[in-house]
């Protein structure tokens, strides 16, 4: 019988509730952000690295999804490409590696850029957001505020990812993410910052399309190409909006 697996339920379940009732405005200014942006037919970029690469990965081109997302993707910076799983945890920690991934891609003033990262003290993500702000990009950090406040950061700078934000959501997990006591000397287990997140940018995956519907503007929504007529409905999405902007030289 399930008993940890249960608790585990119950605390995210109890994380995203914290969520929806402590960020509520942050949500709020996201969703109108983010609807502005794409009404004036701007990109949705969203960028992660560790395991909030799985996060940008969940708005990027799928079925129900946004159109106009940009996943800023660099498998250095993942656990896929192969090498020690340590590479890219070196890598989101070298200052001046954000400005190379960055320079791939076609980012405008005026859009909105989501970096996601837990700790929020490493300098890839911290550059992320200084870069794209400075290119007058709008910045919302999803961060863990109690974990990111209480650490130093890995930034020569001594700020953190909060601290060039326009936009901050709190992801109100646990410091240190996992959840699930095993004994007292031992390690916890189970985290909760990916399943939290995913539901967070969902949610502003919704409330955009919503908002937009009641402007007047069809949303950008995609079908699953698993369902009759997906694949047809697809290739006009695609022709639409071909799945991230990377630039053109």
């Amino acid at each position: 019988m399930l008993t940890a697996g249960i608790t585990y339920f119950e605390k995210a379940i109890a994380t995203i509730l914290k969520v929806q009732e402590t960020q509520a405005e942050a949500l709020d200014k996201a969703s109108e952000m983010i609807k502005d942006s794409l009404e004036k037919g701007g990109v949705l970029h969203v960028f992660g690295s560790g395991h909030s690469h799985a996060v940008s990965e969940d708005v990027f081109w799928r079925a129900g999804g946004l159109g106009p997302v940009n996943a800023i993707l660099d498998v250095n910076l993942t656990m896929h490409g192969g090498g020690a799983p340590t590479r890219g945890t070196n890598l989101e920690r070298l200052e001046g590696y954000a400005k190379i991934i960055l320079e791939n891609y076609d980012l405008r003033k005026g859009e909105v850029i989501i970096v996601i990262s837990n700790s929020g003290i490493n300098a890839v993500p911290i550059e992320v957001a200084q870069i794209t702000k400075a290119m007058g990009l709008k910045v919302i950090a999803l961060t863990n505020l109690e974990q990111s406040k209480a650490a130093k950061s890995r930034h020569s700078s001594g700020k953190k990812l909060y601290d060039f934000a326009d936009l901050v959501i709190d992801s109100c997990v646990v410091p240190g993410d996992a959840c699930i006591e095993i004994a007292k000397d031992l390690p916890k287990t189970a985290p909760l910052s990916t399943v939290v997140s995913c539901a967070i940018l969902q949610s502003l995956v919704a409330e955009v399309a919503v908002r937009m519907y009641k402007d007047g503007v069809t949303p950008p929504v995609g079908t699953s190409a698993n369902v009759p007529g997906g694949d047809a409905s697809l290739d006009k999405f695609r022709a639409q909006f071909g799945g991230g902007r990377l630039r053109v030289s």
